[in-house]
């Protein structure tokens, strides 16, 4: 698509924000803690820290995602735009990347059993310290606000009922059977708003599935710094960068 034109605040008429490690304190960190947990109560006996990267190099091997060496295109791109895969649960997805890497390290555990323990810590998790205010600060300002989250809805709506989070669009990869970074899935949000993609900020922490999605279905972006990692060359840089979600108030007057 075409380079998008200067960030105008004034166009912005709707908020939309991505689930864990943006809204939701959960991130990456968390999922080695809880790795490493379960191994423990499972009593498998194995390296920890070389099973954390094997489930986590596992990922492509659980997603939803077709990777076909006969078709030329770049991976990213069939990400973005290319047609819809079959889809199945996060559930699924840690339930094969555990069982990819028991298989891998010659070790038995139960990955059902680890797909639970995940679905129950991300049903727990906690909203980041700003996030409830930031929220309740746009909403008084005249915005729309939405949440778009790959997640299954029922450890989604968990994490939601105990945030007290309010939007009045929610949408999952479960609810739309579709992964971001697809671009139907930034489009059927803008759908359910009723806006113009331009008329809509993406917020997220990752420069692939958040910005890089929501830039190439033609949505504003924000990108929030959650960790040390310096933003990628190869993702388009977003409109606004974040230290904090509070920082979307210095950039987004009232609405008139």
């Amino acid at each position: 698509m075409d380079e998008p034109t200067p960030f105008d605040s004034s166009a912005i008429r709707a908020v939309a924000f991505d689930g864990y490690g943006t809204l939701f304190d959960f991130t990456m960190a968390h999922f080695r803690v809880e790795v490493t947990s379960l191994l423990l109560a499972q009593g498998v006996e194995v390296d920890h820290e070389a099973f954390f990267e094997t489930w986590t190099k596992a990922y492509a091997q659980a997603d939803v995602w077709t990777r076909d060496a006969a078709d030329p295109r770049p991976m990213l791109d069939r990400m973005l735009t290319g047609p819809l895969p079959d889809w199945h649960s996060q559930w699924e997805i840690w339930r094969r990347q555990f069982s990819h890497a028991l298989e891998t390290h010659e070790v038995h555990g139960d990955a059902a059993a680890a797909a639970d323990h995940f679905r129950a810590r991300l049903t727990e998790s906690p909203p980041y310290i700003d996030a409830l205010d930031t929220i309740e600060a746009l909403h008084t300002r005249g915005y729309s606000l939405a949440l778009l989250s790959n997640a299954d809805e029922d450890f989604l709506q968990g994490a939601l009922v105990r945030s007290r989070m309010r939007f009045s669009v929610i949408q999952s990869s479960e609810s739309l059977r579709a992964y971001k970074p697809h671009h139907a899935v930034f489009g059927a949000l803008c759908g359910r708003l009723g806006l113009e993609a331009p008329e809509v900020l993406y917020v997220g922490d990752s420069p692939i599935a958040d910005v890089t999605g929501a830039h190439r279905a033609g949505l504003r972006t924000a990108w929030v710094r959650r960790t040390e990692f310096p933003y990628p060359e190869r993702a388009p840089q977003p409109d606004l960068s974040l230290d904090n979600l509070a920082g979307l108030l210095d950039a987004l007057p009232p609405r008139a």
